[in-house]
């Protein structure tokens, strides 16, 4: 009898014990809303496929390419063409300094500058890569692929409709963000 009264004591105690246990288990959390940073990286990566770039790798590229274009901006303050250099990417720099390409970019530029015949690459950093990016708003980067990105201004219109527009597109050369400047 003595057994048997242990065993009902050491069943109700193991009862009790995994009753305790179950009503302190914490219901999962409910999702959080996602932040802002979670949105943007969503916007972001939307174009390219599978897990290539991680939410990580884009905190890292979106601030190095935000730093980038801040060096530039006072890079084209200052019209240091010589240092601009340094952010172009190598392709960019032997197409824009073909003068068959100058050539053609020189009949599209805008009626202000109708005459204007760009010789060089100085010249186009002149006369169209300044003008047309001084002063910008960046707000966000757009994937091509893990290794080209749009540096875009988004704005939304009065009936509520988002406007991207492109001032900037980079490229990964040897472990860095280069700007690579648009073909015509």
């Amino acid at each position: 009898m003595k057994k048997i009264a242990i065993t009902i004591i050491a069943a109700a105690a193991l009862a009790f014990a995994l009753a305790s246990c179950e009503s302190t288990k914490q219901e999962p959390a409910a999702a959080q809303a996602p932040t802002e940073n979670d949105l943007e990286y969503q916007r972001s990566i939307n174009k390219i496929e599978g897990d290539a770039v991680s939410i990580e790798t884009f905190n890292a590229d979106k601030a190095a390419i935000m730093q980038k274009i801040a060096e530039l901006n006072v890079i084209m303050t200052k019209k240091d063409y010589n240092s601009w250099l340094k952010y172009i990417s190598d392709d960019s720099k032997k197409y824009w300094s073909d003068t068959y390409t100058l050539s053609k970019a020189s009949e599209k530029l805008p009626k202000e500058l109708k005459g204007v015949k760009l010789k060089n690459l100085s010249d186009y950093f002149n006369f169209v890569f300044i003008p047309s990016r001084k002063g910008r708003q960046i707000d966000e980067i757009r994937y091509n692929s893990a290794k080209s990105v749009k540096a875009v201004q988004v704005t939304k219109s009065e009936d509520d409709k988002t406007k991207i527009t492109v001032y900037y597109n980079f490229v990964k050369e040897n472990g860095d963000w280069k700007v690579e400047l648009p073909p015509l």
